[in-house]
């Protein structure tokens, strides 16, 4: 199996996993707000990853540059979170959805500067089919004719998420060809537990104390499947193309689209379904160009 096909097997795994832990997360955020929400994926991600430390332990450890490195991408990712939460309580999820999912592009060029990844012709329309139909699936066309929806704070915190969230992925494909996929992620999930614990000790409310059962395991889930996303994206950076990695996981919005179908019984534009074939068409066509 080819560098290629690995990278988008990978993002593709990513994206599913991520796509499922955002619809998931949005409503569970709803319930318990979202401070609260983040912190609680953040210790069933970290308490779900410590089991397999031991088997990491023969793994290369991080030099002292690359534990700086991990520190600060750690830093980036807890601000990354507080923009995009921001982003999407001030402004309209129809018109900072697409903005966010220009991540991808962030990666695209990173890696083109910094380590000298080429696409090649098919491997760039591919890329750019994907990314583009995304967009333009998760683009809602009513928000857009409302000029207010297009200026102000939620679109500003939007475009701060979406080049974070791109330095951050960028850095952690980096790491995951240095040190291996598991350390990257595992030691910035830790450490971003640790920047989110002071403030949330600091609020003095513990909303755990009246969730159910069911709302419990739903964090527990998004946890796990959001961390396995992270993962199959550093593996995927390991083994294979960051470029490529990044434009195969931009799929994961389709999950929350399919999602709202199938449970909100939601309806999609011409322009959306329009999205989804153009984003799919490029998918294939980065598998095939092997």
């Amino acid at each position: 199996m080819g560098p290629v096909l690995q990278s988008v097997i990978f993002g593709v795994i990513a994206a599913v996993g991520w796509g499922i832990a955002d619809f998931l997360a949005a409503v569970i955020s709803k319930r318990l707000g979202t401070l609260w929400t983040v912190f609680g994926v953040h210790i069933a991600s970290v308490a779900a990853t410590t089991i397999y430390l031991v088997f990491a332990l023969d793994a290369t450890l991080p030099s002292l540059g690359q534990w700086a490195a991990l520190v600060g991408i750690s830093l980036l990712a807890f601000f990354t979170y507080l923009a995009f939460y921001k982003s999407l309580q001030l402004g309209p999820v129809a018109v900072i959805t697409p903005i966010v999912s220009m991540y991808a592009v962030v990666v695209i060029l990173l890696a083109v500067i910094f380590v000298g990844e080429r696409l090649g012709m098919a491997q760039t329309i591919g890329a750019i089919g994907t990314i583009v139909g995304i967009v333009v699936a998760s683009t809602n066309p009513r928000a857009l004719r409302r000029k207010e929806a297009l200026i102000g704070a939620g679109v500003l915190f939007g475009i701060l998420a979406t080049l974070g969230l791109g330095l951050w992925q960028f850095a952690i494909g980096v790491l995951s060809r240095e040190i291996g996929w598991f350390l990257p992620i595992y030691i910035s999930r830790v450490l971003t537990l640790a920047y989110l614990t002071p403030i949330v000790v600091a609020r003095r409310s513990w909303p755990w104390r009246r969730a159910s059962s069911r709302l419990i395991l739903g964090v527990i889930v998004v946890g796990i499947v959001e961390t396995g996303g992270l993962f199959a994206f550093a593996r995927g950076s390991e083994v294979g193309i960051i470029s490529i990695v990044a434009a195969a996981s931009i799929m994961y919005p389709v999950i929350p689209v399919l999602g709202g179908l199938v449970v909100f019984k939601e309806r999609l534009s011409l322009t959306q379904w329009s999205g989804l074939l153009i984003a799919l068409v490029g998918l294939l066509v980065l598998t095939l160009s092997v």
